[in-house]
């Protein structure tokens, strides 16, 4: 985000329009009841990544975001630990419950198994799920804006937004169908989840990060995921990867669904690999795919420049 030539007073105004559109597209997508059990009751602020993780490399309650490195004029740089990565879509007594085993220190002491992965997997779709409906909360949003300015310019973009939408549909879509697979795996204890790998790091890595991505092309460049074919028949492969800091270690987990066929290939190839190569593999993917990461700001400026 390229803040040159603005002054100051734009640079100001410039945040708090993005952060009011934000939390008015997160009003808007709100649901009514807890996504889980059904509950209608109050959301709790669940975290994707678990708090023991963001807790261990913060500075005095602080980390680093992603707008550090592409919006550090405009948006606030850094979060504290309790509104770090958080979404609002069930209830405390779900969060509470449902994902007691991987939020603990003890559940990477060894490989972790199916029903920890699983808990990461169900955290991973409900945080999307979130994370998209806002999005498209926000287009509809943008579409009006424009439109209530000039007519002419909002039926242009218009284009943009509705193709914009549209794909935010069906990623809410897939995001569904991955919850409700974890969620029936909780009930029915059917495992569906194969580990690719499982790399546990001696030193404390200055960044954590929970999520699934949508690979575009794996480790040798083959096609894994054709972003850009919307019919209803095409399921999108997700990666499952998980960056955990703990308290003198770090763990890496990358899994996946075992149906998963186009992954195949990124399955076999990641696995070859030397620990290093594999770091640098899942580094690349981090970079390229995400933006809920979260670093220490221990980290020198270079780095966070570069």
């Amino acid at each position: 985000m390229n803040a040159d030539g603005l002054s100051e007073e734009e640079r100001i105004n410039a945040g708090k329009f993005i952060r009011d559109n934000i939390k008015k597209s997160r009003l808007d997508s709100k649901h009514k009841q807890c996504l889980i059990c059904g509950a209608t009751t109050s959301f709790c602020d669940s975290h994707t990544v678990p708090k023991f993780c963001l807790y261990n490399i913060s500075v005095n309650g602080m980390l680093l975001t992603i707008n550090a490195m592409v919006a550090p004029e405009i948006l606030d740089i850094d979060s504290g630990v309790k509104k770090s990565g958080i979404f609002r879509i069930i209830c405390a007594n779900c969060d509470n419950t449902l994902f007691q085993g991987y939020e603990k220190t003890d559940a990477y002491k060894a490989t972790p198994n199916h029903a920890i992965l699983n808990q990461i997997a169900l955290k991973n779709a409900l945080r999307d799920i979130y994370k998209h409906e806002a999005e498209i909360a926000m287009f509809k949003q943008m579409q009006t804006f424009i439109y209530e300015r000039s007519p002419q310019m909002g039926a242009f973009a218009s284009l943009y937004t509705a193709s914009q939408i549209r794909a935010r549909s069906i990623d809410v879509k897939e995001c569904y169908g991955v919850f409700e697979q974890a969620k029936n795996s909780l009930e029915n204890e059917n495992e569906w989840i194969e580990l690719y790998t499982y790399d546990k790091l001696n030193y404390v890595v200055p960044i954590a990060f929970q999520g699934m991505i949508a690979l575009i092309t794996g480790v040798n460049g083959e096609l894994i995921n054709n972003i850009y074919e919307y019919h209803e028949s095409y399921v999108v492969e997700y990666l499952h990867l998980a960056i955990f800091p703990l308290k003198n270690e770090s763990v890496v987990i990358t899994f996946s669904d075992k149906k998963n066929s186009r992954m195949s290939s990124f399955k076999e190839n990641i696995k070859k690999l030397s620990t290093s190569d594999r770091l640098k593999v899942i580094n690349r993917i981090l970079f390229w795919y995400t933006e809920d990461y979260f670093l220490s700001p221990n980290l020198s400026k270079e780095i966070i420049s570069l």
